[in-house]
């Protein structure tokens, strides 16, 4: 899924009152209006361009690539037809079937090409370009050390696109099927700050409306239309009491992630709902750390800030919302890895402290302000407060706390004008290097720690080019290893879905990656 960052904000329950200021009808089965809460606007309906996990969901139900992922996990082939693979894997030939996007324009190889050459443009703001680096060239040409006619990305004709990769990539039709590869339309394309009439899809879903709420309807030019069972879908922009207390008055059909949340106070409560669901993640909270300025460009540093806390405190007093500890990156079921280190280590965490401290001649009187931000909600202000009264309790150091407007706090990361931030990192393919390659390159839109270690880049390259899945294991988890003991991140815990889902709802595929697939969706009558 984040994917790209997920901030999630938690806001504390308020009472329940009898009546709401949103003017939201209830939905009726007959209808097929799905109506589901998010708790902030969304900022772009450009895939190119999107870094949140709530936006993922309004992505797959707007766009298409070239596969999709279906609810049992199989890759189905959507917008190509067939596909051929080269003898050395190398090379993948993808025959488009007839699509038209909601203009009525058809879907063409040229518009894949075109679309993904321009997220590879160095001018291009695209925090995601380094998903497309397994494509021969596309690196360079990101970088500006070559031509966009030189990556390996080719439209034959209308109907036949030839992706040239520069090593096999079992993983590559996982990464067709995500929004860094989805393809947008001409008028986008040349459009810096498009308007509403700009957002020709190729998806299921068209745009119907997009004010505060965002309202989408079925996309009759869609090959696979009669799929489509729902009418309309509406996202609506709420903060998560007034959510909470809609769905309690049966006019939402889902709230909680992963468009929004729930509140920590409400969550003993709601676990005896019919309504409430838990569903894995595969996503890690964590801090990152900006290694560039100091005193954090001291690895015993980070390395004892990270010792110093106790996860399992954590998650099991303050969070409550099923999450597990993390002490590495990658979640245990995806790489099977021996722990890193021991949660809530105080008296190693005190050692490397202690001997940071006499390297530079730093006493406690004098160490250097700490600030630990995040972007405001009521989830991440409790993590910083457990977190700075341990720092303080273990370490003796004094963090201050800074939130920031969700916006104002992504600019801050991607500046590196912070020393500490709260975020998170949740998949966006189902394999470990989803986790990995974040913090594979300084310049990645989603590293923004300031940190590179050449071993690590080795180690990551090599296995890309391994053929065997043990060897490539090994390599992705000697280079986990080679992270951790950096410490660019923090790992804090591993996340999970908390939501309310109306029993009327049927056929929602939620991804353990974060998004929802509303393709087949359709609601029933209530009892």
């Amino acid at each position: 899924m984040l994917k790209k960052y997920l901030p999630i904000f938690f806001l504390f329950l308020i009472p329940l009152f009898t009546g709401c200021d949103r003017k939201i009808k209830p939905t009726r089965a007959e209808e097929q209006i799905f109506r589901i809460s998010c708790e902030s606007d969304l900022l772009t309906l450009d895939p190119r361009l999107v870094r949140d996990l709530g936006s993922i969901t309004v992505m797959q139900a707007l766009y298409e690539g070239l596969t999709r992922i279906q609810a049992d996990g199989t890759i189905t082939l959507a917008n190509a037809e067939t596909v051929t693979l080269s003898p050395d894997h190398k090379t993948y030939t993808f025959k488009l079937r007839s699509n038209e996007w909601s203009n009525g324009d058809p879907v063409t190889a040229y518009d894949f090409e075109e679309s993904w050459k321009s997220v590879l443009s160095p001018q291009f703001p695209s925090p995601n370009a380094y998903q497309l680096y397994v494509i021969k060239g596309a690196q360079e040409a990101k970088e500006g050390t070559a031509n966009l006619d030189q990556v390996g990305i080719y439209a034959k004709d209308k109907q036949t696109l030839i992706v040239e990769l520069k090593n096999p990539t079992p993983y590559f039709l996982n990464l067709t099927a995500t929004h860094f590869f989805f393809p947008v339309h001409a008028g986008l394309r040349n459009q810096p700050h498009p308007s509403n009439s700009f957002y020709s899809t190729n998806g299921p879903f068209k745009i119907d409306s997009w004010t505060n709420d965002l309202s989408i309807i079925p996309h009759v030019g869609y090959w696979d239309n009669s799929a489509i069972k729902l009418n309309k879908i509406i996202f609506n922009t709420l903060d998560n009491p007034t959510a909470l207390q809609l769905f309690q008055n049966h006019k939402l059909d889902w709230t909680g992630s992963p468009l929004s949340t729930i509140s920590i106070d409400a969550l003993i409560a709601l676990k005896k709902s019919k309504n409430f669901h838990v569903t894995p993640a595969a996503g890690i909270h964590l801090f990152r750390v900006n290694t560039s300025k100091f005193p954090l460009d001291q690895i015993k540093i980070r390395q004892a800030l990270a010792l110093a806390l106790n996860r399992k405190e954590l998650v099991e007093h303050v969070l409550q919302g099923n999450q597990e500890p993390a002490t590495g990156l990658v979640p245990p079921t995806w790489l099977k890895t021996s722990v890193f280190f021991q949660d809530g280590n105080d008296r190693m965490a005190q050692q490397l402290f202690n001997e940071a401290l006499k390297k530079n001649n730093l006493g406690l009187q004098n160490f250097p302000k700490l600030i630990l931000c995040y972007a405001s909600g009521e989830r991440p202000h409790k993590i910083a407060q457990v977190v700075q009264q341990q720092w303080k309790n273990v370490l003796g150091i004094n963090v201050q706390l800074q939130a920031y407007e969700s916006k104002v706090y992504f600019d801050l990361l991607k500046k590196q004008d912070y020393q500490i931030g709260i975020g998170s990192w949740y998949a966006d393919f189902r394999d470990p290097i989803s986790f990995l390659d974040v913090f594979k390159f300084r310049n990645n839109g989603t590293n923004n720690t300031g940190w590179e270690n050449q071993h690590y880049i080795d180690l990551l390259t090599k296995g890309s080019q391994e053929t065997s899945p043990n060897q490539r294991n090994q390599l992705l988890i000697e280079a986990e290893k080679l992270l951790i003991q950096e410490m660019p991140i923090i790992p804090l815990f591993f996340g999970s879905y908390n939501y309310l889902k109306k029993e009327n709802v049927h056929d929602v595929y939620f991804s353990e990656l974060g998004y929802l697939d509303l393709k087949k969706a359709y609601l029933s009558p209530l009892n």
